[in-house]
C-alpha cells in the first residue's frame, strides 16, 4: 500500500474556493452598507407618529401619578396645569392605562379618548387635552 498523495491538483481547489467566501464577504458589508445609510437617512425618533408620543406622554403621566413623582409631573404638564382640576384629580390609588380609544390632533393640540381602571373608580373613559411642546406634548386641564 502506498500511503503517499498526489497533491498536484490540490491548489487549483483552494484557491477557487476562496471566491465564494469572499463573494458573500462582500454581499454582507453591502447588505450592512444599505442598512447604515437607510438609517442615517431616516433616524427612528422621525418615524414615532404623534399618536404614539401621546400615547407615550398619557402612560408616562399616569405612572408618575401613580408613583407620586410631581417633578416628572411638572416635565409632563403645560404651564397653567391645575393638578386639583386636571386628570386623575378625583383618583384614590393607583390608576392602570388600558388604552387610548382615540386621539384627535388639530395643529398644537390634542383631545385624547383614555381608558382607565383603579383608582377607586371602575373601568371608565376620560377625555384629556394636550398641548404640543416642541417635538413632544403637555397635558393640560
Amino acid at each position: 500500500m502506498n500511503d503517499q498523495r498526489d497533491d498536484s491538483g490540490n491548489s487549483e481547489s483552494k484557491t477557487a474556493s476562496a471566491g465564494p467566501f469572499i463573494l458573500a464577504v462582500a454581499i454582507v458589508a453591502l447588505i450592512l452598507g444599505g442598512i447604515f445609510v437607510s438609517s442615517w437617512m431616516s433616524p427612528a425618533e422621525e418615524n414615532v407618529s404623534e399618536e404614539d408620543r401621546i400615547s407615550r406622554v398619557v402612560a408616562d403621566y399616569v405612572s408618575a401619578h401613580n408613583e407620586n413623582d410631581t417633578k416628572t409631573l411638572q416635565t409632563l404638564t403645560c404651564a397653567n396645569f391645575d393638578p386639583e382640576t386636571g386628570p386623575l384629580a378625583d383618583t384614590e390609588g393607583d390608576v392602570e392605562m388600558q388604552g387610548i380609544n382615540e386621539s384627535v390632533v388639530s395643529g398644537d393640540r390634542a383631545t385624547v379618548d383614555v381608558r382607565l381602571s383603579g383608582g377607586g373608580q371602575d373601568q371608565r373613559v376620560e377625555v384629556w387635552t394636550l398641548t404640543r411642546d416642541g417635538e413632544g406634548w403637555d397635558i393640560c386641564t
